[in-house]
């Protein structure tokens, strides 16, 4: 119900008061029975009171039935107030209350003995009590109050906003005091609190919000509104919203309407056109609802009704506008700065990819070749060419795992790296980190200590880089601790993780500089990177694999005593391995069963590396022929049918990928197994090859015992069928001198 019906309905019944006193004094002017009542006494006396002056009167011209009417006009009179939802009282002329109805009672929370003869300043407010009795003093003088708002405290100190309409009470033609009608407009006012609050914020709002008629006329619009679309408030109000959209735009009231009658909140969000006053069009973003008559339901409103029809059933409805001009040019700049990434990003990766390659291609040489020169399978070497070839060796082994960390740390921030995490007994993984460790913590004469309150811990990992972060953290510790100490490895758990901590009595590391370990490529001082070597990528990495493993990796270091750092990885429960369990990875295998008889061909267009994989492969026992590019192995292969293909990717022309395809497509040779060997080392390279038909993958530089598990795993005894015969192939691989030949 709005402001203005309230006081209306308010006034109107002070009238009916007012008429009804007159009627009363009119029917007696001498005795003034209601004013008695409500001057001096409560209403429900009213009638005890006219019985009793009637009683007493002694004037023989009294009519029976005037005092039987004024009885009933008095008890009907009595009712109506007693029955009033507003709050009626009088007071005399000193301001005390005579008078309070049984509503008036009940919101004040008082009997009538607590309020007779009390001042009615004494329930209203402090803070109000002056206007209060100012406005009364009014009343006294104008003889009319009107719409006077005040605060009043109930016995339970709560407080409560009357509004009150007054007028003037006399007896007998002489001014007695005064009635007021009071109404309780508290929730009124905590409503008009609240909307004027949220008015203020409308208008203060960044976007745009107006609010129309079914028909678009618009009838308010915020200080944004002016500010975006370049109106003044006055020219918008009353105006049509179609202002604001270029004629090109199809969008109009009625289509908007459409929109969201559409919906069953009546609502609806889009991107739209606008236009400002100056002309200039801009994308925005506009909210719709449509707020309906009290009287009408949702389903009252439908689609296919008139305008008409609608403008009957809608109250109004509001508009809210976000202009998204600076939004639509950041998604272009992003879009721009994403294609400029995506480019970046496969730069970074096809550079990784050519740096891998040339890399791993020489390092197979190296490593290869120096490895078949210690093991002196082709002669004996002295003391000081041994020490040669070591260093040689291992300075190939510091690079390889240096282009490995690069690559593996490239891939783990590209987010490229995938981790295969089974249950796995978290001693197993160390005792084989200590042992890969063994040797250079013999040269060092330090001592390796595996510690662990619990064998049977199990910890959900990927094996292969758990072993690698224990790699580095052992490495790391033995590198830098002095001859003669110790590193322990110790296992601990709680009940969500497992800790692998790796103490050692070296060094130490100052406080200051601890920040720099995670980070990659940073050494601690200048007098470490002279005395020990390395690129600081091993802590990196392993921080990084241990938070894909949801975990992280911690320091701790005093200079002088040693360091501590603690891999922490999620634990996960599971079966105990029997402690005899083989340990495949560093299982050195020898095919010489099948290579007895069996067919290589070598396809590898570097020289070095064909002559190293050729040496390695006869000393196996293989048969093996060479050829350096693709074209070369499809026309030996016209003629040949080996047991096995060993194929390069990166070859010249014809690359090895296209290669394996070609292979695959020719029926006769269909089943010959292909191990892809390359330097390709990047993520989805293995994936490639196996699409393209290879078998399996193998990175350079070559490991022996990989090489060698792979060919006992995919090559099969050969028996006589497995080569047919081919009277016009006078170099059939049964032939090995023929075979051997075109090397």
């Amino acid at each position: 119900m709005s402001l203005e019906r309230e006081n209306y309905e308010l006034r109107c019944r002070v009238a009916e008061l007012e008429q009804a006193l007159q009627q009363r004094q009119s029917s007696d002017t001498d005795r003034g029975l209601v004013a008695d009542g409500l001057a001096g006494s409560r209403l429900p006396y009213i009638s005890q009171e006219v019985s009793q002056e009637e009683g007493n009167r002694e004037d023989d011209d009294f009519d029976p039935n005037i005092d039987s009417n004024i009885d009933l006009d008095s008890q009907l009179f009595q009712a109506y107030v007693e029955a009033a939802n507003d709050m009626v009282y009088a007071v005399d002329l000193q301001g005390k209350l005579t008078f309070i109805n049984s509503y008036g009672e009940r919101l004040l929370g008082c009997t009538p003995q607590a309020w007779k003869g009390k001042c009615y300043l004494d329930f209203i407010t402090p803070e109000d009590r002056s206007a209060t009795a100012k406005a009364f003093k009014t009343l006294l003088k104008t003889g009319e109050l009107k719409d006077f708002q005040f605060q009043v405290q109930a016995a339970d100190k709560t407080t409560r906003y009357l509004e009150v309409n007054g007028r003037l009470l006399y007896r007998q033609g002489r001014l007695v005091g005064g009635l007021g009608i009071a109404r309780d407009i508290t929730e009124r006012k905590q409503f008009n609190r609240q909307l004027q609050m949220f008015m203020k914020a409308v208008d203060s709002a960044y976007d745009s919000t107006i609010i129309v008629t079914a028909e678009g006329t618009i009838i308010y619009a915020n200080t944004a509104t002016v500010r975006m679309f370049g109106y003044e408030r006055d020219v918008l109000i009353g105006a049509s919203n179609g202002l604001f959209y270029p004629d090109f735009a199809p969008v109009s009231m009625e289509w908007l309407l459409e929109q969201a009658l559409s919906n069953e909140q009546l609502g609806w969000s889009g991107e739209v056109t606008c236009q400002r006053a100056t002309g200039e069009s801009f994308p925005a973003l506009i909210s719709v609802a449509v707020m309906r008559r009290e009287d009408q339901n949702r389903a009252d409103l439908r689609l296919e009704q008139t305008v008409g029809d609608r403008s009957l059933m809608i109250d109004t409805i509001s508009l809210i506008y976000r202009d998204i001009t600076e939004q639509k040019q950041s998604q272009s700049e992003l879009a721009i700065k994403n294609l400029e990434l995506e480019r970046s990003s496969r730069m970074k990766s096809a550079f990784l990819a050519n740096m891998s390659h040339e890399l791993r291609t020489p390092l197979t040489s190296i490593l290869g070749f120096s490895n078949l020169l210690l093991q002196e399978l082709f002669g004996h070497l002295n003391q000081k060419q041994l020490v040669y070839v070591k260093r040689i060796h291992e300075s190939g082994q510091h690079l390889l795992r240096l282009i490995s960390d690069i690559l593996d740390l490239s891939k783990v921030e590209a987010g490229k790296i995938e981790l295969s995490l089974t249950s796995i007994p978290s001693l197993k993984v160390c005792n084989e980190a200590i042992a890969l460790m063994s040797e250079q913590a013999r040269i060092k004469n330090i001592d390796v200590n595996l510690h662990s309150t619990d064998p049977q811990k199990r910890v959900l990992a990927d094996e292969l880089r758990l072993r690698q972060m224990l790699l580095n953290l052992l490495s790391n510790a033995i590198k830098f601790s002095e001859s003669g100490t110790q590193v322990n490895l110790d296992v601990t758990d709680d009940e969500n993780y497992l800790y692998f901590t790796v103490q050692d009595q070296g060094i130490g590391i100052p406080e200051p500089q601890q920040s720099l370990l995670f980070q990659p490529f940073q050494q601690l001082d200048s007098s470490l990177s002279r005395h020990h070597e390395g690129t600081g990528l091993g802590l990196a990495l392993t921080r990084k694999l241990a938070e894909l493993h949801g975990g992280t990796v911690t320091c701790h270091s005093t200079p002088g005593q040693g360091s501590e750092f603690t891999i922490v990885l999620p634990r996960e429960a599971g079966q105990p391995v029997p402690e005899n369990a083989e340990t495949p990875w560093r299982k050195t295998l020898a095919p010489l069963d099948v290579a007895a008889t069996s067919s290589l061909l070598l396809v590898e267009d570097h020289d070095h590396n064909a002559v190293l994989l050729k040496d390695i492969l006869e000393f196996w026992g293989y048969q093996v022929h060479c050829v350096s590019d693709g074209y070369g192995a499809l026309a030996w292969l016209d003629n040949h049918c080996p047991d096995g293909i060993l194929l390069d990717i990166h070859l010249p022309e014809l690359d090895g990928l296209t290669l394996a395809r070609e292979i695959r497509s020719r029926q006769e040779l269909g089943r010959i197994p292909i191990i892809a060997i390359t330097a390709l080392a990047m993520p989805g390279d293995r994936q490639r090859c196996l699409d393209a038909g290879c078998n399996d993958y193998l990175t350079k530089p070559v490991s022996c015992d990989r090489l060698a598990e792979l060919l006992k795993k995919h090559l099969t005894v050969p028996s006589a069928q497995s080569h047919p015969s081919n009277p016009s192939n006078p170099s059939h691989p049964s032939n090995p001198s023929n075979d051997l030949s075109g090397d």
